[in-house]
């Protein structure tokens, strides 16, 4: 007996673990030997059960768990499937409902970090596959069971952005009954939607779209709004956010419960691009919808409506070395051929370059269709040769090479639409400072999960929502803003909230009160408790996201990770070193 398996018996009850591993289809069998795992897993010290499966996460799969816990009275579990950041929350819901506790169970990877990684190395992967069950294995064995907490919600949201986002989500808040404090940077509500001539496909004014929704948020009972205001200073943890607003120099403070993250999007300013700023003519697609929207377009130049145009796309979007800007912002080709479309029938000629076309969303195409209908000139040039424009006498001359006709063309246009990107606005860095959000190389917020959280934040009780995380439409925003709301909506009516408890823990007789952990911890969430004679570490455990890092700082040894100790990883050290039924499993 190991000195790990000495110590898995030593004052507790006996560790009955049963291991499952996952085929996940073809994913993983396609390249591990599942059946051979399993096999080895058999003679794996206080493993009682060990099998294979299709799809551990289907619902067979979860019930073949449970059966297996009651019949083989099983008190640890070991999967082995995908990613515990797909399927740890599944799986912990499974030990529940057979009644153990949720942090007896241990999850190994072998689909991104085995089968995914080493799919030309069966045998190799195999191996690997038998290696990490077996540590996980030793790890289960002194996994101790921790008490499931909660915290308390303050029944107020947080809304940063008065946009269509922000508005939709203020009202579906404040709708279902709870308080909304509304901050928005600018004099006035309504942000980019609100400056547009044309919201398609419905073709309203973005005034039309955003008053409605303004009206209601000032006249509601439940939404406190600021405007010229921003958000200076956060503290606290999920529930429990203190908050302070600045309005003009005055300073507020505020506590809320959530928080949504609604800073939206403004157009890119080409200069630099297409001799952009050297012509009063030469316009962004932004500049000439709010020349739409208030009225007439007319030439900077000499106040009189252009009698031919040209518009050229993905400005600065898809521009060789423009770092931050590579994303396709998705809303421009559309607006282009709305703008295009709606502008022809004022104008002699409207040109459009474009090096490609992705008019993606619903109804999007009838709009390209109809702009074409109406004689709107498309012309694709090549990304490698992209349009010149020479600015010369007051004029403005267009130079390119059409990929369908083989031509090089000129063309002199009146007035020259760039179609420039959508960006985070302004003041987005101080945003991402304050509420402690990453940010993706095109600078929008990223969410916790692509796929499975795109709503919510690595900060618990922060959601993002709009284009926050991404260039989108104004329906897609508005989606968006519903539901971050409803999450928000669902934490405040439940009361009080689940946290973590895989969290540190301070041994207060080996403290040394040298602030090493204080300085180390990425969150804010450790302190020096005063109170204590001398002053020891306190973790404020709603705050603490269970990183490990104070605990690898401490020169005291006086941090413990509950569910990540040192004898846990130590055991998994050990059991990585020594070989365990050589001849029976046949993987080992």
């Amino acid at each position: 007996m190991t000195e790990a398996e000495a110590g898995a018996t030593e004052g507790a009850e006996v560790p009955r673990i049963g291991v499952f591993i996952c085929h996940c289809g073809h994913n993983i069998a396609g390249t591990v030997d599942v059946e051979a795992v399993a096999k080895m897993g058999e003679s794996l010290p206080y493993v009682e059960y060990s099998t294979h499966f299709m799809f551990m996460c289907a619902d067979s799969g979860q019930q073949l768990i449970k059966e297996k816990i009651a019949e083989h009275n099983l008190n640890r579990v070991v999967v082995a499937s995908c990613s515990p950041r797909m399927h740890e929350p599944t799986f912990r819901k499974v030990v529940e409902e057979a009644n153990l506790n949720r942090y007896l169970f241990e999850q190994v990877n072998l689909r991104e970090h085995v089968s995914w990684c080493h799919m030309r190395e069966p045998v190799a992967a195999t191996e690997k596959a038998a290696d990490l069950v077996r540590m996980a294995v030793a790890r289960a064995a002194l996994l101790e069971s921790l008490p499931i907490k909660t915290v308390e919600v303050e029944p107020v949201a947080l809304v940063v952005g008065g946009g269509v986002t922000g508005l939709r989500a203020s009202l579906d808040v404040a709708d279902r009954g709870f308080n909304v404090v509304l901050v928005e940077k600018d004099g006035s509500l309504g942000g980019h939607v609100a400056k547009l001539a044309s919201v398609y496909p419905t073709a309203e004014k973005g005034t039309t779209l955003t008053e409605g929704l303004i009206k209601r948020v000032e006249k509601h009972p439940q939404i406190k709004v600021f405007t010229n205001s921003k958000v200076t200073d956060l503290d606290g943890y999920i529930g429990n956010f203190d908050i302070k607003t600045e309005t003009n120099g005055k300073e507020e403070s505020h506590r809320v419960g959530t928080i949504i993250i609604a800073t939206g999007i403004e157009p890119f300013k080409p200069v630099g691009y297409y001799a952009y700023g050297e012509h009063p003519d030469i316009l962004t697609l932004a500049e000439v919808e709010e020349m739409r929207l208030k009225g007439e377009v007319l030439r900077p130049s000499n106040s009189k409506p252009p009698k031919t145009l040209a518009y050229i796309g993905c400005v600065a979007s898809r521009e060789a070395g423009l770092k931050g800007h590579e994303h396709c912002s998705r809303v421009c080709c559309t607006a282009v051929a709305k703008s295009a479309g709606e502008m022809k029938d004022t104008t002699d000629e409207v040109v459009i370059l474009y090096e490609d076309l992705r008019t993606y969303g619903r109804g999007h195409e009838a709009i390209h269709r109809e702009a074409r209908h109406k004689h709107v000139i498309y012309s694709k040039f090549p990304p490698e040769k992209k349009p010149e424009v020479e600015v010369a006498d007051g004029k403005i001359k267009l130079h390119w090479h059409d990929v369908f006709s083989g031509d090089n063309l000129v063309f002199e246009p009146d007035m020259l639409v760039l179609a420039s990107g959508m960006v985070p606005p302004e003041g987005i860095d101080e945003v991402a400072k304050t509420f402690s959000l990453t940010r993706s190389p095109d600078g929008f917020f990223n969410p916790e999960h692509v796929k499975l959280a795109p709503l919510t934040t690595h900060t618990a009780g922060i959601m993002i929502a709009g284009g926050a995380q991404a260039a989108k439409s104004a329906a897609e925003a508005i989606t968006d803003a519903s539901g971050a709301a409803a999450k928000a909506v669902g934490l405040m009516a439940r009361g009080e909230v689940e946290i973590e408890s895989t969290i540190s823990n301070v041994i207060e007789e080996l403290c040394s009160s040298c602030h090493t952990c204080i300085t180390a911890c990425p969150y804010g969430a450790i302190s020096m408790d005063e109170s204590k004679d001398p002053p020891v570490a306190f973790v404020t455990e709603a705050k603490c996201h269970g990183c490990g890092t104070c605990a690898a700082a401490c020169p005291s040894s006086a941090i413990v990770m509950l569910h990540s100790t040192d004898d846990q990883i130590m055991a998994m050290v050990e059991a990585y070193l020594t070989t365990y039924g050589e001849s029976e499993g046949g993987a080992a």
